[in-house]
């Protein structure tokens, strides 16, 4: 099908480029873009304040996790107004041209805010720890000076809350040890008063026991619990600090809650309303009523996601305290029941080491306050040295945003085929969509689809015959070298196979439509069988356009079939021989005898009979089926029956119609002659045609 369009597809493609360079040129013009990007670097961070570097690398699932809480943060609406109130960002042609009230001269902040979150992005780079923030303009010099506000607004940002993150940390460390230091000192003044209490002299006792060994290793369970209580208080003093407010939630308590359901169906609502706002702003003046519903709709939502965030994160928070005070509970539980145990030994060990065993319990016990008050004052260490250290943080800054020196948009290589392919696509799209929409058929292809259409042969149209034939009723004949005879002897031979084989000697030749070229194949077709032998007999029985006689130079008028069943003739009386050839022709009679309605009466059952016993073969032309009802009534009273359909001119759905009439008929339909197809010379029909030419024209010459 595409072969039948190559030219109109090769001028779609020279247009499409003619576009595409007319596209470039004018958005280079219109609508000029230049990109750059700031690069950050995501660090794998310190596991203690005394490492010497960083860990060795990071998954890029980890990398990818980081990368985008940060790209969330850096897109915050706060680091965004902190850098449109850059001064440098105020003077900027992207500012004074869109952000900046006609009427007062004040700057829009937060529609510069909003057009910065929609034109932002910050894509991670694969297989590495970097990821960057990227943005484009119309004006290289702004390009540079917006991005780097908007980085050097979300690093002060980031160190703000880390400084906050590392004072809450030390004050609330402070606290912890300050309580150790007093628990230790009290310590102190029992084992001193124990001492004194009960003479104790010397720290050596020979004396052992299993039931000492056993109240050992119920010490020992006792002080794991004690440790593992103490970690959890600390975590319960935290979160319970948390929902005091004295601490604020960390980052990882703001994005557990921003991956809430509720959040994110409320955070796509604001999208929505953003993304309506804009459009509501581009249709309207900004202090029209459209645009204040909008942006009051905007900022209640955004109130409505604030408070919702707050909501979520103090319900985990309560949710984890509600689990920490469990574990505290269950913990001095298990220290209850230890310590019961231990009293129960101890109960058993009073008459042997009484006081030396309380005496090596508080001992233990001030040991254990002692390692819990150095363990303090590392992590108050640590806290200040990771404070103090610069890669401490996850985040590094690689390099700034610098000017741009080429366009970004648009791209010729990108735009000049984009042309190319829209316009090439769009004249293929519409070839396809013609082809889908047209019903007619044009070709050998769309006869195939249709059930019970076997193709007995293509014959091309006149002036796509190489041969320059001039007429085609008698080209067997006349012009037995042409393209169009050979088809016609093709068809004969794909017919006559069928004819002997089944032994039929009578064939029925109709059309769709009228003009379709019936009686050209009839003649055709009976000229091959006269050239293979066959004596044939051709009968007119279109008795309302009747011509097949004038073919062979006959009066159309003359006495005929209408003659016969009329009873004024007999069936030998009206044939005709033409001579030079083995075919008789019986016209369709004299008009006042042709009578429609004799087609199904005895009579012609008799003429058939008649004629079958003087020649090899009878072929009928009749009316187009589309027309009369003539071939229906004589298909019953014929051997076989062969459809001539022209191309471009009949519907598929006619075509199926009629074979589904003519297989309910007593003869058998031996399948389908497609004439006058428009191009079946082109492709590989025409490579057939043009080496039968000119097989033919050496034959002749030889």
């Amino acid at each position: 099908m595409l072969r039948q369009h190559v030219l109109g597809i090769c001028v779609s493609i020279f247009l499409g480029g003619i576009i595409g360079v007319g596209a470039f040129f004018s958005l280079r013009y219109l609508y000029p873009l230049y990109s750059t990007e700031v690069m950050f670097e995501v660090r794998p961070g310190l596991v203690e304040s005394t490492d010497i570097g960083t860990s060795e690398s990071m998954s890029e699932k980890d990398v990818s996790r980081v990368a985008n809480t940060q790209a969330l943060l850096m897109k915050g609406r706060d680091v965004l107004s902190d850098a449109v109130a850059n001064p440098g960002v105020r003077d900027t042609g992207w500012m004074q041209e869109w952000f900046i009230d006609p009427e007062t001269g004040t700057p829009l902040e937060a529609q510069a805010v909003d057009d910065l979150i929609e034109t932002l992005s910050t894509p991670v780079i694969r297989n590495t720890n970097l990821f960057s923030v990227r943005w484009s303009w119309h004006n290289a010099q702004d390009v540079p000076i917006v991005l780097n506000a908007i980085a050097q607004a979300y690093l002060r940002k980031i160190e703000r809350l880390d400084n906050e993150q590392f004072s809450e940390n030390e004050a609330l460390f402070q606290d912890q040890l300050r309580g150790t230091r007093l628990a230790l000192g009290d310590l102190n003044e029992e084992i001193q008063g124990f001492i004194l209490t009960h003479g104790i002299t010397t720290l050596d006792d020979p004396r052992y026991s299993q039931a000492a060994f056993e109240s050992q290793k119920l010490t020992e369970a006792v002080t794991t619990a004690a440790s593992e209580l103490t970690s959890i208080q600390t975590q319960y003093m935290q979160t319970a600090a948390k929902l005091e407010g004295t601490i604020e939630p960390t980052h990882e308590d703001i994005l557990e809650a921003e991956y809430d359901v509720t959040m994110q169906r409320q955070l796509q609502t604001l999208q929505a309303l953003k993304a309506e706002e804009r459009s509501v702003k581009e249709q309207f003046n900004p202090n029209t009523p459209q645009v204040r519903t909008i942006e009051r709709q905007v900022r209640a939502t955004e109130l409505q996601i604030e408070s919702k965030r707050e909501e979520v994160i103090r319900r985990n928070l309560n949710a984890k305290l509600k689990t920490l005070g469990d574990q505290r509970t269950q913990l001095q539980d298990v220290i209850e029941s230890l310590e019961s145990e231990i009293e129960a030994k101890d109960t058993m060990l009073r008459d042997l080491a009484s006081s030396s065993s309380i005496y090596d319990s508080m001992v233990e016990q001030r040991t254990q306050l002692e390692g819990q008050r150095n363990d303090d004052l590392q992590l108050l260490n640590s806290i200040k040295l990771m404070k103090l250290r610069a890669d401490a943080g996850r985040v590094r800054l690689v390099n700034f945003a610098l000017t741009p020196r080429e366009l970004s948009f648009p791209r010729p290589e990108i735009i000049i085929p984009a042309g190319v392919v829209l316009t090439l696509g769009c004249f293929i799209g519409i070839i396809f969509l013609r082809e889908i929409m047209n019903q007619k058929i044009r070709g050998a292809g769309d006869l195939a689809i249709i059930s019970g259409a076997t193709i007995i042969g293509t014959i091309p149209e006149v002036d796509e015959d190489p041969t320059d034939i001039e007429d085609a009723e008698r080209a067997v004949s006349q012009e037995p070298q042409s393209i169009i005879a050979e088809s016609y002897r093709q068809a004969w031979t794909a017919l006559s196979r069928t004819l002997q084989q089944k032994g039929f000697s009578s064939l029925l030749v109709t059309s769709g439509m009228p003009g379709s070229g019936a009686t050209t194949v009839v003649s055709n077709l009976a000229d091959s069988a006269s050239g293979s032998g066959i004596s044939v007999a051709v009968v007119d029985a279109n008795f309302r356009r009747p011509c097949l006689a004038s073919v062979y130079d006959i009066d159309d008028d003359s006495p005929g079939l209408g003659d016969v069943l009329n009873g004024a003739a007999g069936a030998l009386d009206v044939v005709q021989q033409v001579e030079g050839s083995g075919i008789s022709v019986v016209s369709a009679g004299t008009p006042g005898n042709r009578v429609y309605d004799r087609f199904a009466d005895r009579s012609f059952d008799e003429f058939m009979a008649t004629l079958r016993g003087s020649f090899g073969l009878v072929i009928i032309d009749t009316a187009p089926a589309i027309a009369a009802g003539d071939a229906l009534v004589l298909a019953d009273r014929v051997d076989a029956t062969c459809m001539v359909i022209q191309a471009n001119r009949e519907e598929r759905g006619l075509v199926s119609r009629l074979i589904n009439q003519f297989n309910a008929a007593r003869c058998e339909l031996l399948g389908v002659v497609l004439n006058r197809p428009r191009r079946t010379a082109g492709g590989y029909f025409k490579k057939n045609y043009e080496l039968m030419a000119s097989y033919t024209s050496e034959e002749s010459d030889d």
